[in-house]
């Protein structure tokens, strides 16, 4: 992630904003930008290297350096960083790899990622190194991810119900990031009562609208992210309004005229955008989409297919989720 830490805040705010100005002048519309340094992530990797060093890693290298002491992150992640600094020192060298921390609402959750199965001794040495700090802790290897020790379910908190979650989720970089972009979809609702959800994840914003919809089909490729929207619509009392459903949007699309039964659709694609998905969309009767962003190229790319086939962006938020760097998060409003 390119840094900027050297750049004061006047200068920093001006190349951001002129940057991703640039980028989308072609889209003739204003942005608005939301966020500062309180945007502390709550989530990391950080990397481990063979000599067991652990911090992040030197631009366009695989030098480990040491994470910035003004990186704006949650303060229970800098504590933990400093603990497993400590820790690595009695470790095998060139065992684990990375480490990946979630703060959520309210516990931590810990991933160490390994090169080789945990032995006994070293499941062992982590489950006492969790239990004594009080956080969750699991093994990650090639792709396997073990859980070692659960002190509490990892949960996100809404105004009035929780939803539980595992261990390694995709989740917004910052909790007041997250608290923004359900801020937008809710107030550009308008009324919308059937929703349709793509690449919804673990249904973060399907539950934050359920108290304003009738209906919301949440789509999402990842059977393990559709089990839990299912699990928790279901211990919420929210099955009969939320429907979660898996479908690789990429490879196969939701078709324009299975759109038709909507108001409305929310789209939250991965880095690389949603351009098939963008074209069914476009070609559908649908007035109004929440496009929501982690590439801003990627974005262009789409609001070009959208606005071709008659769409208009009627306002852009840019959420600086990670603080002193190039990254920026969208939420763009589109209608017919």
């Amino acid at each position: 992630m390119k840094n900027q830490q050297n750049f004061d805040e006047q200068t920093y705010r001006k190349n951001k904003e002129e940057a991703l100005k640039e980028l989308l002048s072609t889209l003739e519309c204003k942005i608005n930008w939301i966020g500062d340094s309180s945007f502390v992530r709550r989530k990391i990797t950080l990397q481990i290297n063979q000599k067991n060093d652990l911090g992040s890693f030197a631009e366009k290298s695989h030098n480990i350096i040491e994470i910035p002491t003004k990186e704006p992150l949650e303060e229970d992640i800098k504590k933990l960083i400093t603990l497993f600094k400590n820790f690595l020192k009695s470790q095998e060298e060139n065992f684990y790899n990375q480490i990946i921390i979630t703060v959520f609402d309210n516990i931590c959750d810990v991933v160490f990622c390994a090169k080789r199965k945990l032995n006994i001794a070293q499941e062992q040495q982590l489950m006492n190194l969790a239990k004594t700090n009080k956080f969750n802790i699991s093994s990650l290897v090639n792709k396997d991810l073990e859980l070692i020790l659960q002190l509490q379910q990892n949960q996100i908190f809404y105004p009035n119900f929780k939803i539980n979650l595992s261990g390694n989720i995709f989740i917004q970089a910052t909790k007041k990031g997250l608290e923004a972009i359900i801020k937008i979809i809710r107030e550009n609702l308008g009324g919308a009562q059937k929703v349709a959800d793509l690449y919804a994840g673990f249904g973060a914003y399907s539950f934050a609208i359920s108290d304003l919809t009738k209906s919301i089909l949440a789509i999402e490729g990842d059977e393990k992210m559709v089990n839990l929207i299912t699990k928790n619509a279901k211990e919420n009392q929210l099955s009969q309004k939320i429907l979660a459903k898996k479908l690789d949007l990429f490879s196969s699309p939701i078709l324009a005229k299975e759109l038709k039964d909507f108001d409305l659709a929310i789209i939250n694609p991965p880095r690389n955008g949603a351009g098939t998905q963008a074209a069914e969309i476009a070609k559908s009767n649908l007035k109004k989409v929440i496009y929501i962003s982690c590439n801003p190229q990627s974005f262009l790319r789409d609001a070009k297919i959208l606005i071709e086939f008659g769409f208009k962006i009627k306002n852009i938020h840019a959420i600086d989720q990670f603080y002193k760097t190039t990254h920026t998060e969208l939420v763009a409003i589109l209608e017919k």
